[in-house]
């Protein structure tokens, strides 16, 4: 009977293998010898083993130095991604703060280039609306001093009538004009409502106020700070036309 002995876990990682990995013996097959020879079989690896040159301290302490110098280039490698993963995510802390401190309104959370598209629109509407009701009294006064004007004189009437028409028709650029517009201030209200979210899961603006008085500082002595251009109506303490026309009242 033909007796298979079994592989220890030692033998298979420091590479030993048994001279005797199958030992033909004929045996009984009785419980007792049988595992009597299993028994002498693993004192028999058990020697090979502890005599096997791969236990020798010298090599299981240069193996084991060699698997760590291993563990500890991955673990600089590591690192060294950490480290870039990190001057991204403050680079990108950066430029957000950047963005948010360009485009912000004091006590107002949309951005001013939004405000400042949107007043746009609004003032080029009633600009619109004034110079639309402006050439509507002119055409009706024309219509109302055609009957009085010499007959010689009835051409220059039909050519203001001509001319207002001609103003009629070149008003529609504010319906286009502020169509166009609207696009884009949906666009900047989309990038901003972005910003804002990004900045509260950043922690909130608290979390880059160093980094926006840093930015507030680089601007100081800046004359481009001052080109401002006309107030916004959600601007506090800005001064209107009303308030300078009821100091001369």
């Amino acid at each position: 009977m033909s007796v298979v002995r079994k592989t220890f876990r030692a033998e298979a990682q420091f590479g030993v293998r048994s001279k005797r990995t199958e030992v033909s013996t004929p045996i009984q097959d009785n419980g007792e010898e049988l595992r009597h020879q299993q028994i002498m079989e693993e004192i028999a690896s058990l020697k090979e083993l502890v005599g096997s040159p791969a236990t020798d301290p010298q090599e299981l302490s240069r193996r084991v130095a060699e698997e760590l110098r291993e563990e500890i280039g991955e673990a600089a490698k590591l690192k060294g991604e950490l480290d870039a993963i990190y001057q991204a995510i403050a680079e990108t802390k950066n430029e957000i703060a950047a963005l948010h401190n360009k485009a912000s309104v004091d006590n107002d959370e949309r951005g001013r280039v939004t405000l400042e598209l949107g007043a746009i629109v609004s003032g080029t509407e009633g600009a619109t609306e004034q110079i639309l009701t402006a050439a509507e009294v002119i055409d009706q006064s024309a219509a109302t001093v055609m009957p009085m004007v010499p007959s010689e004189h009835e051409g220059l009437v039909t050519d203001i009538h001509e001319q207002v028409v001609s103003i009629f028709e070149a008003c529609n650029f504010q319906d286009l004009t502020g169509q166009r517009i609207s696009k884009v201030v949906n666009t900047l209200s989309f990038v901003e409502e972005r910003i804002i979210r990004m900045i509260e899961i950043w922690g909130g603006i608290e979390s880059f106020k160093e980094i926006s008085d840093r930015i507030a500082s680089d601007k100081e002595g800046d004359d481009s700070a001052l080109l401002h251009g006309p107030a916004l109506d959600v601007e506090a303490g800005t001064v209107t036309q009303d308030d300078i026309d009821a100091l001369f009242d």
